[in-house]
Formats: C-alpha cells, structure tokens, sequence
C-alpha cells in the first residue's frame, strides 16, 4: 500500500523528497538556522583564519543542532502518536525523525558552513554576505516557494 508524503508518519520518511511535505512553518525554522549560522560564520572568518577553524565551527554547529534530539530521544520525551509530515510541530517533535534525515541535516549544514567560510576567505564584504544569504535562503525555503508550482 503506497502512502502520500504527506500522510507519512514522520519517523517513516524514507527519501528526500518527502521533506517538501513538511508545514512551511518547519521549513521557515530550519531556513533562519542555516541563516543565522552563515551570519556567525562571517563574523568569525575574519577573526579565524587558521586551517582548522571552519572544522571546529562545523563541529560546534553540528553538536548544537543534535544535542537536543538526543536530549529528547533520551528521557523519551513525548511519546504521544507520531504525526504525519503535514501535521509535525516543529518543536515537539524534532526528535522523532529516521535517524538519516539528521544525517542529510547535518551534511546540508555542514556544506553551508563550509562553502560559505571558503568564499568570506575570499571577500567579507557585506554584499557578498547578502548573496550568499540569498542563495541560502532560496535553496533551504524552495521547498515551500515551489508548493505552488508543483501542486
């Protein structure tokens, strides 16, 4: 019996595409988490040029973003019926995801923090920060600004 995306129990995601499915709402908070990182980003390259410091902001990033889920997933927090992907909350139920979902978050954000700190190496100015903002913005909420389109 095959499911709609968006009918699919949010722990039975099983491609990426089911992730265009999400409520705006959820694509709207991890897209300020992709834009509020590249923000601090740029305002550490200037003050880390080491080798090593794109890679340590990285794992920092990445510890920030997963600690709460395992926080959650540990204590069992909120063990009340798991909602289809058009019904997720974005807060209470973060946790609940196919542990590869995190993996491709995790790598999507690790692509942004490093392709971005390689081109502030190259240019801090400030419309080099919009426009990497920009294509952020455009490429993480393009799920929701193409809803229209697709449907």
């Amino acid at each position: 019996m095959h499911i709609s995306s968006s009918d699919k129990p949010i722990d039975r995601m099983d491609r990426l595409a089911d992730m265009a499915h999400f409520p705006a709402i959820v694509n709207a908070g991890a897209t300020v988490n992709i834009l509020a990182t590249l923000l601090v980003t740029w305002a550490l390259v200037p003050r880390y040029p080491q080798v090593y410091a794109p890679i340590v902001w990285t794992a920092i990033v990445l510890i920030l973003n997963l600690s709460p889920v395992i926080l959650l997933r540990a204590i069992a927090f909120n063990k009340a019926p798991i909602p289809p992907l058009s019904h997720m909350d974005f807060y209470r139920d973060q946790h609940r995801f196919s542990d590869w979902v995190y993996l491709a978050a995790s790598a999507n954000m690790a692509f942004w923090i490093l392709v971005s700190w390689s081109i502030f190496s190259v240019s801090h100015a400030p419309a080099i920060l919009a426009a990497v903002l920009a294509v952020a913005f455009l490429a993480t909420f393009s799920p929701v600004l193409l809803r229209p389109l697709i449907r």
